[in-house]
């Protein structure tokens, strides 16, 4: 699948989450830790190995995921992502064959996230229904953000124009202007702190 996703920061939390409680189904909290395995901070097959806490239970996913930002001709940035995605009932021999074999811990992350879903009915732009995503995610020390994601199993320039368009709706409809956006990957953004 493909996730096609857009990022954008989240100034009054509290609004937001009563929208998002108006519009969409309340799905839980969870707490996710990253850390990002590489051979370099430059290196771009990296390799995510995630802690999910919910309810307080864990769970291990191991991501290795190609990352592409797309930009519409309004000049809207767009992140379409092809994961690979297991999870290990504990990440530990992993991590020891990573850092024998030249990996290192790249970068840590920290989330802290409420997940709403909302269903998209089909239309004439869009053939078959569509589930989309909404987290607000707490990232220290970056702040707020809500992320809206929607699964594809195309990812072709219409489909994902399609999405794209209704991303920017779904974005609208939270109240949360476009200039909001943002273009870089959170890894970006906690490198240059």
């Amino acid at each position: 699948m493909t996730e096609i996703e857009l990022k954008a920061h989240v100034y009054d939390r509290n609004t937001l989450i009563k929208v998002l409680n108006e519009k969409a189904s309340y799905k839980g909290h969870i707490i996710r830790d990253d850390e990002y395995y590489g051979k370099s901070a430059n290196d771009t097959h990296k390799i995510r190995i995630r802690k999910e806490t919910s309810d307080g239970k864990e769970t291990f996913l191991v991501t290795y995921k190609l990352k592409e930002l797309r930009t519409d001709e309004g000049g809207t940035t767009i992140e379409v992502n092809d994961e690979k995605e297991c999870s290990v009932s504990t990440p530990e021999a992993l991590k020891a064959f990573l850092i024998d074999t030249g990996y290192s811990v790249q970068l840590k992350k920290h989330k802290d996230v409420m997940d709403w879903e909302l269903a998209i009915p089909a239309n004439k732009a869009m053939a078959k229904d569509l589930k989309a995503t909404f987290e607000l995610c707490a990232v220290p020390p970056l702040g707020d953000f809500l992320e809206i994601e929607i699964l594809s199993s195309d990812n072709d320039m219409q489909t994902v124009a399609e999405i794209h368009a209704k991303l920017e709706g779904l974005l609208e409809m939270t109240g949360i202007p476009k200039s909001n956006i943002e273009k870089r990957y959170y890894s970006e953004m906690l490198r240059s702190i």
